[in-house]
């Protein structure tokens, strides 16, 4: 149980998240939103570094679209690695007059910053930048480059912009690159289409709750629920946003119970039996945080992923469609408790909220019977993929809504999250830098840009979905739903619901052929599965020998089976998937040897019938019913009457039943005696099954023969002293009879 425990402790050390906010949230203008270039240079710049030479990175652009009259400003910083004092530095601005055709492109331009190669033909833009005096060595300094848009852009697109230091009379040089996209304005008549932008914020994290009432795993959830935190900063940014942008919240019930349970007294780490627990007092930030929620999500659009966002792909694929519809209930039940003003009392979606039937599967990936089983098991009818489950990264303008039909027939809507967004979300850092921030969002600007530029006539959509666990500053977090919500900095955006795109998936006049079988590596595996049905099966046992268990009992139980199928434990090298397993098995082995049988192990019977006392005991907090089984081998001489087996035992009491037999032999037989759940499931552990040896002898048939013949003898003993009685009296001169009814002669 040590073991178990230290185990437990690492695991939540691994798992803690402490955040605090290190960036003040910045404004909707475009010059307080102004981030960094390029995210891949943070590598080249790390390498510039131990080689001994400059450093540059870029802090800020203004204005971060450029327009026909704009003057364009970068800034950044640069620093002295050298190991000497270097002087007659400068930085020299460079863009190109063809823009990005298609986001590989873009790609290929941030990758060839370590080459010093570009995609596209680089020229200078504006006057280089001097650097005043010497910068000695580990100093760093500021610097700014400006050049005129007009000289250099014509047309709707994304341009790259280089800027590059370089030393007189030396060899040091070091570049860093950016994108800027340049928006020609004009009438509504010449402009691109609108790309409609559908954002899904999560509010999912690693789930903390086990068997143990009013117990989560760890600690990291105080942390991240507290101001500054992760699951805080994310809440805080999308409510603020909410409406504008026209979020769509994605919700793990799961999360909702762990952040519930904080509003009262409870308990972290502890082990198996519910032991060696740390107390911990209400968490004010955690009633808070479920307060703003409430508030901050009633009446929006909203979905929930299962609870504890089990792997419903690797369920599929294992055939436990069983558990992804438990799943489902659970999670609506929960959900409905909580937030009723969304969800409604039943989680089905009756309360003020617009409730979106959606899935998004983890990693964005679903084959068709993972589709189907989705539809079937949690009446999913809107998928959220990744796009490169339908295309590869091509130019071509690919939408993001598509249509598909499932192993059943059922239609049902796709919308294709743009894989290479959510890659450059996973960037994200609760603490940043000013380059690698404005990087975050200016990447995530040019990005959007370079999507509505690929097919400008056309009316299509981008949905933005970001890492399950993702972690921006809040900073970063607000800056990037600025820049969605539309105006001076993204006027090609418009912002729109996930039901508004998936109601015009569903009206797509073709549909897309989903791979009818694709299995992740990231999934859970064949060995951790098998091992989880052992524990399913066990769970199963142990409620179906409760009696009349309450609701919330048996949602516990299955709460903490779905935990252990989270899609959080993805990967043969997370250890949190094989510790809540091994708590929740050895927790229901704990409490299933509180049921035990008490019986003898041999009985003797005097006569070919009789009856033997079996008592079973029941020491868990509730009661139980369990059936009290007795077994003859086939051929046995040996039969086990009517009785009734099932064996109602209060908490903390014994009751007793009583087994008739008889058998039409004399000598040794066997019974088996074994309890067995309400379904007739065998129980297995050690105490619930045992041999009864049963000895039937002659001894009641001989002791019958023995009395009859002792009163036989006392009857003719009587006669003969009666008769001798009566000729005695005779003899003295009275009758017989005379002196029979006298009582004889004395």
């Amino acid at each position: 149980m040590q073991t178990v425990r230290s185990a437990f402790r690492a695991l939540g050390a691994l798992t803690a998240v402490f955040l605090a906010a290190s960036v003040p949230l910045l404004s909707g203008a475009p010059a307080a939103r102004a981030s960094a270039g390029e995210i891949q240079q943070q590598s080249p710049r790390s390498d510039a570094a131990n080689a001994h030479t400059l450093a540059i990175s870029i802090t800020g652009m203004t204005p971060t679209t450029a327009g026909p009259d704009s003057k364009v400003t970068v800034r950044g910083a640069l620093a002295n690695h050298t190991g000497a004092t270097v002087s007659g530095i400068s930085v020299q601005a460079s863009t190109s007059t063809e823009g990005f055709l298609f986001p590989a492109q873009m790609t290929e331009f941030t990758d060839g910053l370590s080459t010093g190669t570009s995609v596209l033909p680089l020229q200078p833009a504006g006057q280089s930048y001097q650097v005043t005096g010497s910068v000695p060595n580990g100093a760093t300094v500021q610097w700014a480059v400006s050049f005129p848009a007009s000289l250099f852009y014509g047309q709707f697109g994304v341009f790259p912009v280089q800027v590059q230091a370089a030393a007189a009379g030396t060899t040091y040089t070091a570049a860093a690159r950016t994108f800027l996209p340049y928006w020609p304005g004009g009438t509504a008549a010449t402009q691109p289409k609108r790309l409609q932008v559908a954002w899904v914020w999560p509010l999912i994290d690693t789930p903390q709750q086990g068997a143990c009432s009013k117990t989560l795993a760890t600690s990291a959830l105080a942390g991240s629920v507290a101001s500054g935190g992760r699951l805080s900063t994310l809440l805080d940014a999308g409510a603020a946003w909410s409406a504008g942008d026209d979020l769509t919240w994605a919700i793990d019930p799961a999360l909702l119970s762990d952040v519930s349970v904080m509003t009262r007294p409870y308990f972290t780490h502890g082990n198996a039996i519910c032991s060696e627990r740390f107390r911990q007092q209400p968490s004010q930030a955690a009633a808070n945080w479920l307060t703003k929620l409430g508030t901050a999500v009633a009446g929006q659009p909203a979905f929930l992923t299962p609870y504890a966002n089990v792997d419903v792909a690797a369920l599929s694929h294992s055939e436990l469609d069983r558990n992804i519809g438990t799943a489902y209930r659970l999670g609506a039940t929960v959900a409905g408790q909580i937030l009723p003003n969304t969800f409604g009392k039943d989680g089905t979606g009756t309360g003020d909220g617009s409730l979106l039937k959606a899935a998004w599967p983890a990693d964005g990936r679903a084959d068709a019977g993972v589709l189907t089983s989705l539809a079937e098991a949690g009446g999913i009818s809107t998928a959220v993929l990744s796009d490169g489950e339908l295309t590869s990264d091509v130019g071509g303008g690919v939408d993001a809504l598509a249509k598909t039909v499932n192993s059943v027939g059922t239609s049902m809507s796709l919308l294709l999250a743009n894989s290479r967004i959510t890659s450059l979300l996973g960037t994200a850092s609760a603490k940043p830098t000013p380059s690698s921030q404005f990087a975050l969002t200016q990447d995530f600007l040019a990005q959007t840009a370079m999507i509505a530029a690929e097919a400008p006539g056309t009316e299509r959509a981008l949905v933005v979905a970001p890492p399950v666990g993702w972690d921006p500053s809040p900073a970063e977090a607000n800056a990037l739903l600025a820049i969605t919500h539309g105006g001076p900095s993204a006027p090609w955006l418009h912002p729109t619901g996930m039901s508004t795109l998936a109601a015009a998936a569903a009206n797509l006049p073709s549909t897309t052929h989903v791979p009818p079988k694709q299995v992740s590596r990231a999934e859970l595996k064949d060995d951790y599965l098998d091992q989880l049905s052992q524990v399913q099966s066990s769970v199963s046992v142990f409620k179906d020998i409760l009696y009349q268990p309450s609701a919330a009992q048996l949602n516990s139980l299955d709460a903490a089976l779905a935990v252990t199928e989270s899609s959080a434990w993805r990967g043969r090298g997370s250890p949190g998937g094989w510790l809540a397993m091994t708590l929740l098995g050895d927790y229901v082995s704990e409490s299933e040897k509180k049921v035990q049988m008490i019986a003898s192990k041999k009985i003797l019977l005097a006569g070919q019938s009789g009856e033997t006392p079996v008592s079973v005991q029941n020491r868990l907090g509730q009661p139980i019913q369990v059936q009290v089984r007795a077994i003859t081998p086939p051929g046995s001489q040996l039969q086990v009457g009517d009785f009734n087996e099932l064996l109602k035992v209060q908490a903390g009491k014994t009751n007793t039943i009583r087994i008739p037999v008889h058998s039409a032999m004399i000598g040794t037989a066997t019974v088996q005696l074994q309890l067995a759940s309400q379904n007739g499931s065998p129980l297995t552990w050690q105490g619930t099954s045992q041999p009864l040896s049963v000895e039937v002898t002659r001894f009641g048939r001989s002791l019958l023969l023995l009395i009859g013949g002792a009163l036989g003898i006392l009857v003719l003993t009587s006669a003969y002293r009666l008769r001798r009685k009566r000729l005695a009296g005779a003899r003295n001169g009275g009758s017989a009879d005379d002196t029979a009814d006298a009582g004889g002669a004395g």
